[in-house]
């Protein structure tokens, strides 16, 4: 994966400008930031196994109402997400699939998964048994925050969902968007960037250059998929219960 320092050195060549006379990390960083997000957006219409990731949270509090905080709440813009309070492991969550608990310290066998709703019910579940987590316990995704029911015992929670990538501010931060995505976010950067100095000829054909690698990089990842004639998928909620129904689409 391309860091944002090395992202940058490319730039600037590609910019005519290998020793950043003009343009500087401080004028690149930016726009190497929007483009990285520009491409990644159109990455995600390719594919949501690419995004995927699971995220165990332990000793969540009990009493807990919302996992925002884990979701990076109090985190501004170039903080250290590590420096976080709660950690933010949840940063960038923008699509939960699957929610497991237990509780906290027990035995990972002791998971069970919890279902979704579309509002929380006001209820306590007592969790004297893992079996009370099934019927009693919920989540729900309201505003971009992933709600939970309190529940009166700290939990283990693990939370597997689609992600987007964190911002980009220091130069070892990593593209993990695509082991590929380094090129195509460099081109699309010196096209943005390439207008206070350039000839706009060149600066068309990197923006073309960029679009051939994304086009490339999202082949890639569909034919990787190909091998699967059905994929488990979120079909509705029912109006009744509020419950997420999946089930084995194309």
């Amino acid at each position: 994966m391309m860091s944002v320092g090395e992202a940058i050195s490319k730039v600037q060549a590609l910019l005519g400008d290998p020793r950043g006379m003009w343009a500087k990390k401080g004028y690149l960083l930016p726009l190497l930031d929007l483009s990285y997000r520009s491409v990644y957006l159109n990455l995600k219409n390719a594919s949501g196994k690419e995004l995927q990731a699971v995220v165990p949270i332990y000793n969540v509090p009990a009493g807990t109402t919302s996992l925002y905080p884990w979701q990076g709440a109090n985190l501004r813009p170039g903080d250290n997400p590590a420096d976080a309070k709660p950690p933010a492991l949840l940063r960038g969550l923008f699509d939960p699939i699957e929610i497991f608990v237990k509780q906290a310290g027990m035995p990972v066998y002791q998971y069970t998964r919890i279902r979704s709703r579309d509002t929380l019910p006001h209820v306590d579940p007592n969790l004297n048994t893992t079996i009370a987590f099934g019927p009693g316990m919920y989540y729900s995704w309201i505003g971009n925050r992933l709600e939970i029911t309190p529940v009166n015992l700290p939990l283990d929670i693990e939370v597997t969902g689609k992600f987007n990538p964190p911002p980009l501010f220091r130069d070892e931060d990593l593209m993990t968007a695509h082991e590929d995505v380094g090129g195509a976010v460099c081109f699309d950067t010196a096209a943005i960037a390439g207008v206070e100095r350039s000839n706009p000829s060149i600066l068309e054909g990197y923006a073309q250059r960029s679009i051939a690698m994304q086009d490339n990089i999202i082949a890639e990842i569909m034919r990787a998929g190909q091998c699967n004639p059905a994929r488990f998928q979120k079909m509705c909620r029912d109006n009744g219960n509020g419950y997420v129904q999946w089930f084995w689409g194309v």
